[in-house]
């Protein structure tokens, strides 16, 4: 029947049913330290369903019971609300089970296989917030093999951002064939070693070619940093990804920017407050310059692949350089027709001369001081058309590609134009150096040309890995290419710019006979 039965040490006290001297059927066996045992005994041991509390531990195991041990199904509850839910044998987590990890934000959740105590066989782990020490964060999910409580063989890990790795792994970590879905859209199928790609890219490499024929007959130049393109001919680049051993890593989505770069000017101010702080501002809305390998800084400048130059609006350097199609130069001596001249119409023609030498050089003065105020008509009418920017490229076994590249005409008030033009006005003018009508008449033709085409000089190309976010936390060494804008060779140039006299007479002729029978016309 029911009894109570006190142990002769002290330790253990028992309360319940009893058979034939011994502990059978519902009892509570309480020990000194606070622990106890409460439920079926059979034959004076605990054996079949009931409930330990482990005083030391502060865990509570409700379940099936063997011999007085964990032994069947049951559930753990830990003393920070963890809890386990499944097969036990001999007191260890056996066989299929669940068990909820709590922490101080979340819970991971691991539900499959154990064997004694350990994770061993199929199973899902959710990981929790904190981050592990193998890198996983709250979200990831792996579903697979795991031995002795680490991921081995073959399993899947769905990653909290969206990256999922498909493969091997060896002790907690990628390792043998596996592919990897990033979720920047780079995949990378391979052999991975300790959770990292067997052969990794570290760097970018530009491979240039500016469709020149001419150009390319030329010895190859030493400095393979440093190459030609031409106004109005679209030039290519491709873009490698290489390792340490300049070896192409076969990529798939990497995603590389290309962008130009014009040298970085300071502000430039004439010492008063008001051109110093506007400066200050522009600055600051400015993009940030960026370093290069050349010595100094760059600003973006505007490229595209959706232009269509023509060389044959690009005119001749011996066009661009005489002033003699301009109005007429007044330096000239005179022509044929004025030999016969008197003595005093000649001294009063130089007398003339030079009062128009001495207004026309103060009207130039003043112009050249002017040159940068220009009206908002004139704005309006010197409007640069604007191109679309080029596209990022993904590369597909290492490797993207551009064609027919172009740099555009500057936009309106490009600040690295403007300040270099207000550099060389302020080396000029402290040198006390006017500019010849030459000097005047080319620089107006280059600004026309200007509005068409890219300025003359030196751009910097520039090539980025942006993937984002970076691939395994790191991204390629970027790679700089210094270009020299020129005009074309003359091989590219408009042979119909050469004079034909014949052709100007035959235009002469029917002009002429055009006003003889617009005469008649008008006499009937």
């Amino acid at each position: 029947g029911h009894g109570i039965y006190q142990y002769e040490n002290k330790y253990f006290r028992y309360e319940g049913q009893w058979r034939n001297g011994t502990k059978h059927g519902h009892g509570k066996l309480q020990m000194a330290d606070g622990s106890y045992y409460e439920g079926t005994f059979s034959n004076g041991e605990i054996d079949g369903k009931g409930m330990r509390f482990f005083s030391q531990t502060g865990s509570k195991y409700t379940g099936q019971f063997v011999k007085g041990e964990l032994h069947g199904r049951g559930t753990m509850v830990y003393a920070d609300g963890s809890m386990y839910e499944g097969e036990w044998y001999r007191n260890r987590k056996h066989g299929y089970g669940i068990m909820k990890t709590l922490g101080s934000n979340s819970s991971e959740v691991y539900e499959g296989s154990y064997d004694k105590n350990m994770k061993h066989g199929v199973g899902t782990m959710m990981y929790a917030k904190k981050i592990r020490s193998d890198g996983c964060r709250n979200g990831d999910r792996y579903e697979g093999m795991w031995v002795n409580d680490m991921r081995e063989g073959r399993g899947i890990l769905y990653s909290n951002d969206g990256s999922v790795y498909e493969g091997n792994f060896q002790g907690d970590s990628f390792s043998g064939r596996g592919v990897m879905h990033h979720i920047s859209g780079l995949i990378y199928d391979g052999l991975w070693v300790n959770g990292f790609p067997e052969i990794m890219a570290t760097k970018l490499k530009i491979s240039f070619d500016n469709n020149s024929e001419i150009d390319k007959k030329k010895k190859s130049p030493k400095d393979k940093t440093k190459v030609s393109i031409f106004q109005g001919i679209g030039f290519t680049v491709s873009v490698e990804c290489l390792n340490e051993s300049n070896r192409v890593i076969l990529d798939q989505g990497r995603e590389i920017r290309l962008t130009v770069g014009f040298r970085y000017y300071p502000p430039v101010s004439d010492n008063e407050k008001e051109d110093a702080l506007f400066d200050m501002i522009e600055d600051d809305v400015e993009e940030k310059p960026i370093e290069t390998p050349f010595g100094y800084s760059v600003v973006p400048y505007p490229i595209t692949d959706q232009i269509n130059f023509s060389v044959e609006d690009i005119p001749d350097d011996d066009e661009q350089d005489d002033p003699s199609k301009s109005p007429t130069d007044p330096s000239q001596g005179p022509t044929a027709e004025s030999g016969d001249e008197s003595s005093d119409e000649k001294q009063e023609n130089t007398e003339n001369d030079k009062e128009e030498n001495s207004e026309e050089k103060d009207e130039e003065d003043k112009a050249e001081g002017d040159e940068n105020d220009e009206s908002p008509d004139m704005e309006k009418e010197n409007t640069v058309p604007q191109f679309p920017p080029i596209t990022t490229l993904r590369t597909k076994d290492g490797l993207c590609k551009w064609d027919d590249l172009h740099l555009t005409p500057a936009p309106p008030k490009y600040r690295p134009f403007e300040r270099m033009e207000e550099q060389e006005r302020l080396k000029s003018q402290s040198k006390n150096r006017s500019r010849s009508k030459v000097d005047k008449f080319r620089m107006k033709k280059q600004k026309a040309l200007e509005e068409k085409f890219a300025k003359l000089g030196e751009y910097i190309l520039i090539v980025e890995d942006v993937t984002n976010p970076p691939f395994m936390n790191r991204r390629l060494e970027p790679d700089f290419l210094l270009m020299k804008l020129k005009q074309p060779p003359k091989e590219f140039k408009r042979e119909s710019k050469k004079w034909d006299t014949s052709s100007h007479i035959k235009a002469s002729m029917r002009v002429k006979e055009d006003e003889i029978l617009s005469k008649k016309h008008l006499k009937d």
